[in-house]
């Protein structure tokens, strides 16, 4: 297996902007992970280093089991680059983990998109019903608070129709 590594330093990702995501550049691989180890797991182990978005493990295909590898994305790269730095070559559980920032294959959008769980009456960790995977049992590390839900923003109606001179346009931004 050929594992790439980004060499882009903290100091390089200084000058870019903090706050848009760049997945290739705060994207980080953590190979050689305990099997039994849950998404849930992993986002309370990294999200020391800094707002963790996404936690994807990548689990076979067909019996869904973990593989022991796992991608974390990081809002920021420097925050990326701390999780690099703390983690790789510690031992979790007995083994000795590797961690890199991830090889930029061309498939961020995808990674990025939020799966939609149209069944939330099973957990998608172990398919049992009457939990989520936050209160999983699987979790070895115990419960994650969930994410708190965002507001949806609405537009705000005008007193009166007067102020409104044809040359004004309102934009309204969606947050994701």
């Amino acid at each position: 297996m050929n594992i790439n590594i980004n060499t882009e330093s903290p100091a390089q990702l200084k000058d870019k902007p903090r706050n848009s995501l760049a997945p290739s550049k705060s994207t980080v691989y953590v190979s050689n992970l305990p099997f039994s180890l849950t998404n849930n797991d992993l986002h309370k182990v990294f999200d020391k280093y800094g707002k963790v978005v996404k936690v994807t493990v990548v689990k076979d295909r067909k019996l869904r089991r973990s593989k022991g590898v796992a991608f974390i994305l990081y809002l920021r790269p420097d925050e990326a680059w701390a999780a690099v730095k703390a983690v790789n070559q510690t031992t979790m559980f007995g083994r000795s983990i590797s961690c890199s920032i991830a090889k930029d294959n061309g498939r961020a959008p995808e990674f990025i998109k939020r799966k939609e769980y149209k069944d939330k009456s099973q957990c998608y960790e172990c398919g049992e019903e009457g939990h989520l995977s936050y209160k999983c049992p699987k979790n070895i590390l115990g419960e994650r608070e969930p994410p708190p839900k965002k507001k949806k923003k609405t537009k705000q109606a005008t007193d009166s129709d007067d102020d409104f001179d044809g040359d004004k346009v309102i934009v309204i931004k969606k947050s994701s």
